[in-house]
């Protein structure tokens, strides 16, 4: 049997938030495979960074934890995704990202916030997830967007209106 999601449209979604001064975790519980015993669940930091010129900045990052017993792999590239999200449940699991991320930046509010790609040279289709994340950090009160590349990697930027 393979990947089945556990999140639905129509229902609310259980979210498990850790937060200290430095960061703030959410994950969500999003799916499991019965027959190779896995559980998926979408992660989503807001981590703070040294504070510059008196701004206070976090860095925002994303990826899909894969659990098996007490193994866990993050995933972080969306090749690796395919093997067991496809179609809608990868929308479904875009939109759950969204949401948590909004949620996430609305509770921490800092300044600026940073969001780079995980690895160099994506290719347009796989830039697009980025493009639905930075509207949900501007559905926080945030305005900003891509800025400069480097090597390979994107960097988008945002502060708070």
């Amino acid at each position: 049997m393979p990947f089945i999601l556990d999140i639905c449209d129509d229902e609310p979604f259980e979210i498990r938030v850790h937060k200290n001064d430095l960061e703030i975790l959410a994950t969500v519980p999003i799916g499991h495979d019965p027959k190779n015993e896995r559980l998926y669940s979408a992660h989503v930091a807001l981590i703070r960074l040294e504070p510059f010129e008196g701004l206070h900045k976090s860095e925002l990052m994303f990826d899909i934890i894969e659990t098996k017993h007490d193994d866990n792999i993050f995933i972080d590239n969306g090749i690796e995704t395919k093997r067991f999200l496809v179609g809608a449940d990868r929308t479904a699991v875009l939109e759950v990202i969204c949401g948590v991320t909004s949620n996430i930046v609305s509770q921490r509010q800092p300044d600026a916030i940073v969001m780079t790609t995980s690895q160099p040279n994506l290719p347009a289709k796989a830039l697009s997830k980025y493009g639905h994340i930075s509207e949900a950090i501007r559905s926080a009160g945030y305005e900003g967007g891509e800025g400069n590349s480097f090597n390979g990697q994107r960097i988008w930027m945002f502060v708070k209106c």
